[in-house]
């Protein structure tokens, strides 16, 4: 069964980063791209707003005059007779008030191009100019007119007598057009609100201005309107986007770039830092997985400062204290290995020794009172008695680890293994040195034949380290409320991995030894309360010493 692929703690990492810093900065690379657009629109739509303002306030100012102008013809007293006098014909006025009539069309036609004067019934009584349709059909050519009508009241009743139809000249009401309030490229349009003519020439189709955008040249407009009452105009201003945002679209290009590089930038940062993090997590989770497959030797390196370092220290010390764990486990089970065959080795050594003791008790009994070799069979049955004595005291101690503690001189166990010993360093070509040890009693609550056995062990061990010409010596002396028994050789010494293993049970460096001696000797120092350390340089020597309360 295939194990299902996931993401890894980096690829989770750098997700997080894109999708909580990345994303969003696109999202607002966009967002700001929009909003640069609405924002440049909304600011043309707001200065053609203020520029349309400003150009009827203009048209409402020039319309009262053009206004005023227009009340002097609907006043005038040769219109009004005209009107009173409806039978009459226009040609029937008398020549001075047609004088009157075309001064006042003269002094007004800059602004005025023709006016009607309408009875009650709608009939045109006379007009200015006498010839209306050639003149006005010029005049609309080079300049437009607006068409305005306005009532006639006699003076003296205010009775309506009829009505005065003028054509107002365009351009004595709007102000001059460039940049229309100071909005570049922009154009006016002027609409008839009643038939939706247009009352300007315009490069631009004027069905267009009705709309409040449009596209013209493939480039978008906006336009703004307001509706006149008096002089009735629509007016209509209109004006290309593409000046306003322009500006603001390049300062969000710019920040976009600006958002992409922070982006990338932070990105490829985030990168970097996970890759160091996640190292430091893939080593871990390695040593996670080599530690569980038995090595416990894994180590991860520890980075201060930070939660990934904690965890590593974490995990070093775990390590270290389930290594520390399982060689006391297995040193446990090494001495429980050792208690067994201890009982095995007490009853193998003991019973040939009874044996050889009922034989040497016969001897004895058959010699003479006078014979030498009684002496000789009394030394061998009293080293037997020894022998069995030690061997069961200090067995007894490596199975159980309890003793029997007896106010002694530790002198004496120590003199009694030196003497043992001697042969055996004799045997290497070595000697010892016993310069160092106090003639004082030495005061120790212990198991004297145990204590000769730790001895004894330390001692062999010394003189199977020891070469032809080598040297042991045995320092002893006082430290605060103990005694440190130092055993000290000249031989090849000890290297520090077989250091740390030199008191295992079963142990051993040499192909004859049995692992047991330092094994043994280190519980008997247990049982005692004390310890036995171990110092070697190779190629120099060992020191052993020995740690013991005092009584």
């Amino acid at each position: 069964m295939k194990t299902p692929r996931t993401l890894s703690l980096r690829s989770k990492f750098l997700l997080i980063v894109l999708v909580g810093a990345v994303l969003p900065l696109a999202l607002l690379g966009l967002w700001l791209t929009r909003t640069a657009e609405r924002s440049g629109e909304e600011l043309l739509r707001r200065r053609l707003d203020t520029a349309l303002g400003h150009i009827v306030d203009e048209v409402g100012l020039r319309w009262l005059s053009q206004r005023s102008e227009l009340l002097r013809l609907a006043e005038c007293p040769a219109a009004q007779a005209a009107l009173r006098a409806v039978a009459t014909s226009p040609a029937s006025l008398d020549e001075r008030a047609l004088l009157d009539l075309q001064a006042l069309h003269v002094e007004m036609r800059n602004t005025i191009q023709s006016a009607a004067v309408a009875d009650a019934s709608g009939e045109v009584r006379w007009r200015l100019p006498p010839s209306e349709d050639a003149t006005s059909e010029g005049s609309q050519l080079g300049n437009p007119a607006l068409r305005v009508q306005l009532g006639i009241y006699e003076n003296a009743s205010g009775e309506r007598l009829g009505s005065l139809e003028a054509r107002v000249v365009m351009s004595g009401l709007l102000p001059a057009g460039a940049g229309w309030g100071g909005v570049s490229g922009s154009v006016l349009a002027v609409f008839d609100p009643t038939t939706g003519a247009s009352l300007l020439p315009l490069s631009i189709d004027p069905a267009l201005f009705a709309a409040e955008s449009f596209v013209w040249g493939n480039e978008p407009w906006l336009t703004v309107r307001q509706l006149l009452q008096e002089p009735p105009m629509a007016l209509v201003l209109a004006a290309p986007v593409s000046p306003f945002t322009e500006p603001f679209q390049e300062a969000a290009r710019r920040n976009l770039w600006i958002l992409a590089i922070v982006a990338v930038g932070g990105l490829g940062l985030a990168a970097i830092l996970t890759r160091r993090t996640t190292r430091a997590l893939v080593r871990l989770a390695a040593a996670a997985e080599a530690v569980s497959r038995g090595d416990l030797d894994r180590q991860v390196d520890e980075r201060p400062g930070d939660e990934v370092g904690r965890v590593a220290r974490a995990f070093n010390s775990m390590t270290e204290s389930l290594r520390a764990t399982l060689r006391e486990l297995s040193l446990r089970q090494s001495l429980a290995a050792v208690g067994e065959f201890a009982a095995s080795l007490a009853h193998e050594v003991r019973n040939p020794l009874t044996s050889i003791r009922v034989d040497l008790q016969r001897v004895e009994e058959k010699l003479p009172e006078e014979s030498e070799a009684r002496d000789l069979m009394t030394r061998a049955l009293g080293e037997i008695e020894r022998v069995d004595r030690s061997v069961t005291g200090a067995l007894r101690v490596a199975r159980s680890g309890k003793i029997t503690l007896d106010r002694l001189d530790l002198r004496k166990p120590l003199e009694a293994a030196l003497h043992t010993a001697e042969p055996e360093l004799k045997s290497h070509g070595a000697q010892i040195d016993c310069s160092e040890m106090s003639d004082d009693p030495i005061a120790v609550r212990g198991d004297a034949t145990a204590l000769e056995q730790l001895f004894l062990n330390l001692l062999l061990n010394a003189a199977q380290a020891l070469q032809e010409g080598g040297q042991a010596s045995v320092l002893v002396e006082r430290a605060e409320r103990n005694v440190l028994i130092s055993i000290r050789d000249t031989g090849s010494g000890i290297g520090k991995e077989e250091l740390e293993k030199v008191f295992e049970p079963f142990y051993s460096t040499r192909p004859d030894g049995t692992g047991l001696g330092l094994a043994i000797a280190r519980q008997i120092a247990v049982a005692h309360g004390g310890e036995i350390t171990v110092e070697s340089t190779p190629g120099i020597g060992t020191t052993m010493t020995v740690r013991l309360p005092l009584a």
